[in-house]
């Protein structure tokens, strides 16, 4: 499957947004989370960059996509106070071909990586892990395509705003058995 080309490259509004994103670090984590970001558009040509902003958690993520649905992302790179992490989307099935063990976490599909400098990047253990998901996704990058830079953070905002703080969701939500009467408060 190839990547659907985009020749647009971050619209103004788009890079002004992200440095205030970014803006929100410490200096030396925003600077690996920029540097990382401008390897993996490099090594990701023709991919959708799509900018997520998680203002309870405090959390930048920034997914690299043949859609523009970030769930179909390739990968991922999330910045928070912590310091920046590479996630994968089917980390689950990369794990079982990574000799060195490098991916962690025990989600049911994501894995990470996490990165201290952005030459880490261009390990031979971590660019393996980027050449199999692409291969596990069959992706053909175009070298020839920029990709495009969507932020999808106002999309967060009305989907967070939508639900009250506190509120569950349905599927959470515990029904008495039928039949079974009510306790009065």
């Amino acid at each position: 499957m190839a990547a659907k080309s985009a020749r647009t490259k971050a619209q103004p509004d788009t890079t002004a947004e992200l440095a205030s994103f970014f803006a929100k670090y410490e200096p030396a984590i925003a600077k690996l989370g920029n540097a990382l970001r401008a390897k993996l558009r490099q090594r990701l040509p023709g991919l959708f960059e799509l900018v997520y902003f998680y203002e309870r958690q405090g959390s930048l993520v920034i997914a690299y996509s043949p859609t523009e649905r970030g769930a179909e992302g390739l990968c991922s790179i999330a910045v928070d106070a912590s310091g920046v992490k590479l996630y994968f989307g089917r980390g689950a099935e990369l794990a079982k071909a990574d000799p060195n063990q490098l991916l962690q976490g025990r989600a049911k599909q994501v894995r990470y990586v996490e990165l201290r400098s952005a030459a880490e990047l261009d390990r031979p253990e971590i660019e393996g892990l980027i050449v199999a998901a692409l291969e596990l996704a069959q992706l053909r990058l175009d070298k020839s395509s920029a990709g495009a830079t969507i932020s999808k953070a106002e999309e967060q905002k009305k989907r967070g705003a939508r639900r009250p703080k506190g509120a569950r969701p349905k599927a959470a939500r515990v029904k008495a058995p039928r039949g079974a009467k009510k306790a009065r408060s």
